[in-house]
């Protein structure tokens, strides 16, 4: 199964002899069958008629709109999966205390223990001190979630350990791709340029999957709510930051695939951003890594996908509430 990417400014999307088509101003056509697509995201002007969306709402297919940025406008998607009675058992666990804080200590560990695992991975061609050092302080604050109180306690523990994640990854990134800490919202420079977009891809992997286990994207248990925040795909997105988005971050960078003079500085804005080609580049190894595979869940004995695990996951938690037993959970480990 595929998602169809389109970045191309001005590209025209449409069905055609049953297969999705992006045509290109210069006349240029790329095109998947229907029956192979998952996904559709569109980013910048790509546009999409009125009967391919017809189309794609009656087969259950998500389309995602994206800025040139990657700032999230919307989605165009089908109602089917809407499952409102375990909704209302979501809504019940997410003012549940008990359930949200195990659940939000369960996926911190996970994803502080990721962290350190991707540091280590990349320490042993550096051999620094001081990402020892990051490493030694993050797994203190790992094991400090077992003594913590709160969920408040819990994302403090989170938000320290990742100030020592990124700048350890700071001490070994390409020089070129130097960064000083994490900066969003604009990303003010091309390392954390790469993070935000790859952020913003896999929160639509995450969003897809919750969805289509009939939850409430919007309804977290970790994140608190806010307007327009999809918490709950934020929750079940944090154990996959490190495993998928800066491992595959740090590739490209480490690897030299990607060069600064591959972004500009948008002036309206100040953020840094990718060149067109670029932009195709990044997506496409986004999607190689999203459809490798690995044996990451403990609860099954073969290799699927990380997108077929990150659905996996979605289904385990859906279960989690359903039963109202969040003890089920098991969060991604990376060994």
């Amino acid at each position: 199964m595929s998602f169809l990417y389109v970045c191309e400014p001005d590209t025209r999307v449409r069905i055609k002899d049953g297969r999705i088509t992006a045509e290109q101003k210069d006349g240029m056509e790329v095109s998947i069958p229907l029956e192979l697509l998952e996904g559709v995201v569109l980013m910048g002007s790509a546009q999409m008629t009125a009967a391919c969306s017809v189309e794609l709402l009656e087969k259950g297919i998500p389309v995602t709109f994206l800025s040139r940025s990657g700032f999230f406008y919307g989605r165009l998607e089908s109602t089917r999966h809407v499952n409102i009675l375990r909704q209302r058992k979501q809504f019940r666990a997410g003012d549940d205390e008990e359930f949200c804080f195990k659940f939000t200590c369960m996926i911190v560990a996970a994803k502080i223990h990721n962290q350190a695992v991707i540091l280590r991975r990349y320490n042993r061609h550096v051999n620094s001190p001081a990402v020892d050092e990051c490493i030694s302080r993050m797994q203190l604050l790992e094991e400090n979630i077992a003594r913590a109180g709160s969920i408040a306690q819990v994302m403090g523990f989170e938000g320290a350990a990742s100030k020592h994640y990124f700048k350890a990854l700071s001490l070994m990134v390409d020089r070129r791709f130097a960064f000083s800490g994490r900066n969003r919202m604009p990303p003010l420079d091309p390392f954390n340029s790469l993070l935000s977009l790859g952020y913003t891809l896999l929160l639509y992997e995450t969003y897809t999957a919750v969805v289509n286990k009939g939850l409430h994207p919007y309804a977290g248990l970790m994140h608190r709510d806010r307007q327009g925040h999809p918490a709950l795909a934020s929750d079940l997105m944090e154990e996959w930051r490190p495993v998928i988005v800066d491992s595959l971050v740090m590739s490209i960078v480490q690897g030299g695939i990607l060069a600064p003079g591959d972004f500009y500085k948008d002036e309206a804005s100040g953020a840094v951003l990718l060149k067109n080609d670029a932009l195709r580049k990044f997506i496409k190894h986004f999607e190689q890594k999203i459809r490798s595979e690995a044996n990451y869940l403990s609860y099954l004995d073969y290799r699927v996908s990380y997108r077929r695990a990150v659905q996996h996951q979605a289904g385990v938690l859906a279960n989690c509430i359903e039963d109202n037993d969040i003890t089920i959970y098991r969060p991604v480990r990376l060994r």
